[in-house]
């Protein structure tokens, strides 16, 4: 990788020493990530730029395997376009690998390598929120990177609500290490069936439906990943301080900033 003293110009017009990475989703055009991420790279002083680039998902495998050949540093995906890149991996972080899922992808020397931003960006906005008792519900992938950073983001006490006990009991034991020293507890939560969140001051909502709340705390966290959610209809019910997607857009620049950039001359893979 270049190096990254020559700033992007007030035009923000590329050069052949400009850094270039892309966006890709269905949707890519009405996300704020890629405007945070360049804001961030303006802010450091980095010759490079995210473009956001919207593909159907006819087209999707085509644009991964074309890639290799590209101009492109690396690319961050859309979730709907996580799992199905796993394939096209030509090495995947242990992250990716543990995790089952890929969400950034960073091409060197014409091959892709597969890691995992969405955990350590939750981990993060957890943290900068000084969350101490946290609700998850949830245990597949998205819950799993999570894990993985939970020692990072300052979490105390973690429940676990799902109506697969059994998944959750799994999750714990598979991840142990993760949760040393912070007290973790499961709950039965069916479809539909409403979580009383009184007693947390962040929950998280790992799962693509959205939850019924109540009892929640003034003033708790609430981080949802979909654009759309009802967790924010009860945020302004209850004085609740909602995380959405476009929110959270700012704080995951951070992160991938990190992963392409700082990150970009480590021999993790």
């Amino acid at each position: 990788m270049s190096s990254f003293n020559a700033p992007m110009n007030d035009a923000n017009e590329i050069d052949t020493q400009s850094l270039l990475f892309g966006f890709l989703a269905e949707y890519a055009q009405q996300n704020r990530f890629s405007a945070a991420l360049n804001r961030r790279f303006k802010e450091e002083g980095d010759n490079a730029m995210c473009i956001p680039m919207n593909i159907r998902p006819d087209d999707i495998y085509f644009t991964i395997n074309s890639l290799k050949e590209a101009k492109l540093n690396g690319v961050a995906l859309g979730a709907e376009y996580v799992e199905g890149v796993l394939e096209q991996l030509g090495y995947k972080s242990d992250e990716v690998e543990t995790c089952g899922f890929c969400d950034t992808i960073i091409v060197k020397n014409k091959e892709l390598y597969g890691e995992v931003a969405t955990g350590r960006a939750v981990a993060e906005v957890l943290k900068e929120h000084g969350a101490q008792r946290l609700a998850v519900l949830g245990s597949g992938k998205v819950a799993r990177s999570l894990v993985l950073h939970l020692k990072e983001s300052g979490v105390k006490e973690l429940v676990f609500f799902n109506d697969r006990v059994e998944s959750c009991l799994k999750l714990v034991q598979d991840f142990g290490a993760s949760f040393e020293g912070i007290d973790v507890d499961i709950d039965r939560a069916a479809e539909g069936e409403a979580i009383d969140l009184s007693s947390f001051d962040a929950f998280f909502n790992a799962t693509p439906s959205a939850p019924k709340l109540i009892n929640i705390q003034k003033e708790a966290l609430l981080i949802d990943l979909k654009s759309e959610s009802s967790l924010g209809e009860y945020a302004v019910a209850y004085g609740a301080n909602f995380i959405n997607n476009e929110q959270y857009a700012k704080v995951l620049a951070r992160v991938y900033y990190t992963i392409w950039i700082k990150g970009s001359n480590n021999e993790r893979f």
